[in-house]
């Protein structure tokens, strides 16, 4: 038997947004209309989904996108009335959003709340409106602090604000104001993101042309370090290498992602996988609204790829969720769930990580130091290679 299949978790894509932003290669579209013929071509699959899987259980449910917060929350409401109908939710523990700063308004939150969302992750990116310029982000540093005033003061269980470092020309000093404003909206929980340049985005053909130049490895290194001191000070846990939160503000829905449960993805290019005994698999929607559209209305799977996984594609993903996490590899788990004896496979490896100070080996766990953590991608290489 592989993994639990009845306690899952739902992503839902929402391909809408005001504007691109510079570094984002997310799947969007700009349009301002469309937005019902959208929400109910989503239902139609969520109703495939479903029947496909025998209405299992949900744990979470989580809208990301894209920017779920513009849709107005009668749709939200609709969805999420869909899902509850279709799916067992008696036990549901967290409902996300993503949200942006410019779309926060007191009578949005409290329509949230109504609907049962409660938890909503805002896009600040950054305080500064330097970067937000840099970034193409819609709000301004104004906007983002008054957005997380009111989530702050409108009674969800929880919340969650993203930010970016790595940008270019951003001192450390600069870095840490951004942290400490972070700290000081209340918040419970952070998540940071190194700037990344993915293909096909602005930011890729601005440094291509020489108009910008991307900062150091070392000084992203210096501010990743920086977050994890200030705000393991301020009482944050870092429980994953990209998230702190303080004690019961961890986020559920990705916990179950880094965990290796089962997850369950609907709207246009989102991702699933599923394991149940001898069944591994993961499947992508196509990157189209108009065709993901077209292949529901026609009751055929709208997917850009499935594809099969091997017992060894497990073993490599597991090494790699759970080396982010504060826990660890759990070798006893990795033995009985996935029958793989990481410390009889790589012991080389592992002693000579060891030494240098970049993991914390014991008989039942591997665990990354502060060290590691810098370069957690690069140790994941090392026990993934034969």
């Amino acid at each position: 038997m592989g993994l639990d299949s009845q306690s899952i978790s739902l992503y839902v894509h929402i391909p809408f947004c005001t504007q691109r932003c510079s570094y984002c290669d997310f799947y969007f579209v700009t349009t301002k209309s469309g937005y019902q013929e959208f929400v109910d071509a989503l239902c139609l699959e969520i109703t495939q989904v479903a029947q496909s899987y025998s209405n299992p259980s949900l744990s979470t449910i989580y809208f990301g996108g894209g920017t779920p917060s513009l849709l107005p929350s009668s749709a939200l409401q609709y969805i999420l009335d869909h899902i509850h109908h279709l799916f067992q939710t008696g036990q549901l523990r967290e409902v996300t959003i993503e949200a942006n700063p410019e779309d926060i308004t007191d009578h949005f939150l409290h329509e949230l709340l109504n609907i049962g969302v409660t938890r909503v992750s805002l896009g600040v990116q950054s305080f500064d409106d330097h970067d937000l310029r840099f970034m193409n982000r819609c709000h301004d540093s104004d906007q983002a602090i008054e957005a997380c005033r009111k989530i702050q003061s409108a009674g969800f269980n929880s919340w969650s604000l993203d930010l970016i470092f790595g940008v270019p020309d951003v001192s450390l000093t600069r870095w840490e104001d951004n942290l400490t404003k972070a700290i000081h909206t209340g918040v419970p929980h952070i998540s940071t993101y190194s700037l990344t340049v993915e293909p096909s985005t602005p930011l890729y053909k601005q440094v291509q042309r020489g108009k910008v130049i991307i900062s150091s490895d070392s000084h992203i290194s210096d501010q990743f370090q920086l977050a994890m001191d200030i705000l393991q000070k301020a009482g944050y846990q870092h429980y994953e290498i990209s998230s702190f939160a303080q004690s019961g503000h961890e986020s559920q829905h990705n916990s179950q992602y880094w965990s290796h449960d089962n997850y369950l993805g609907v709207g246009p290019s989102a991702h699933s996988f599923w394991w149940e005994d001898d069944e591994i698999v993961r499947w992508e929607n196509v990157r189209n609204l108009r065709v993901y559209s077209d292949l529901i209305y026609h009751h055929e799977p709208p997917f850009s790829f499935r594809e099969t996984l091997t017992k060894q594609d497990l073993v490599r993903e597991k090494i790699m969720l759970s080396l982010r996490t504060s826990q660890g590899i759990d070798l006893n788990d990795l033995e009985q769930k996935y029958g793989y004896r990481l410390l009889d496979h790589k012991q080389q490896q592992l002693q000579l990580m060891e030494s240098n100070g970049l993991i914390t080996l014991t008989k039942s766990s591997v665990r990354l130091t502060q060290k590691g953590k810098h370069i957690c991608d690069q140790i994941t290489q090392r026990l993934w290679n034969d």
